[in-house]
């Protein structure tokens, strides 16, 4: 249950029903789960251990805010494993997995010239998740999908101006055709510079965002799911 729980939680993060700031009611969470509090807190302390929420006592808890520079920091990771994975999947992709990217690259292609952010937001994952799967290395897509959670409360509008969507499909087509061609050198160096391009619009938006606008939660946690 606390697995279960854990995860439902991290994917409201990455859906962006939680924000940064957001405050995480315990009862909630019990009504939502049709559970008792201590598979509630295991959970939150889990995801506390791993930085994600923040547990002030007498206070409450909270889905942890970071600070730009911490941003910008993992960012950076982010672009070095995304690299790797690049430069793996060139190595080690097969003709299913080529034939499976080339078709999401179109589905991306498609949504950013429809200017359609969820929509291409959604491609965009399973474009990614693709090259993890070629890459044949699990450890570490592990640690990127790690590090990409801890973002991903604070990317869900980085695809909503039309430019960037347009910007990023060009950095996309750049990434599969050195990985198609098996170059794995310009396979990393591609998808650095589109991480790097992401974090550096990122880290704009979240510099010159106003001081409170990252603690407005889109909306309530849902109160009830059955099981």
């Amino acid at each position: 249950m606390q697995d279960r729980i854990r995860l439902a939680i991290e994917e409201d993060l990455k859906n962006g029903i939680l924000q940064p700031g957001s405050a995480i009611d315990e009862q909630e969470l019990c009504a939502r789960f049709q559970t008792s509090r201590t598979p509630v807190r295991e959970a939150l302390l889990l995801l506390s251990a791993k930085g994600m929420v923040s547990i002030l006592p007498r206070i409450g808890i909270y889905v942890r805010q970071l600070e730009a520079r911490e941003l910008i920091a993992m960012m950076e990771g982010l672009a070095e494993l995304e690299g790797v994975l690049a430069r793996l999947a060139a190595h080690r992709i097969g003709a299913d997995l080529k034939s499976q990217l080339l078709e999401a690259l179109e589905k991306t292609s498609r949504f950013a010239l429809e200017g359609d952010s969820t929509g291409y937001e959604r491609a965009n994952a399973q474009l990614h998740e693709l090259i993890y799967q070629s890459s044949g290395n699990a450890f570490i897509v592990e640690q990127t999908m790690e590090a990409r959670l801890r973002v991903a409360p604070y990317r869900n509008r980085m695809f909503e101006k039309p430019a960037r969507l347009l910007r990023s499909q060009a950095e996309h087509a750049a990434v599969v055709a050195a990985i198609v061609k098996g170059d794995s050198e310009g396979a990393a160096e591609a998808m650095r510079n589109h991480i790097s391009a992401g974090g550096r619009a990122f880290a704009d938006m979240v510099l010159t965002a106003p001081p409170a606008a990252t603690l407005q939660p889109r909306r309530r946690i849902r109160r009830a799911e059955k099981r």
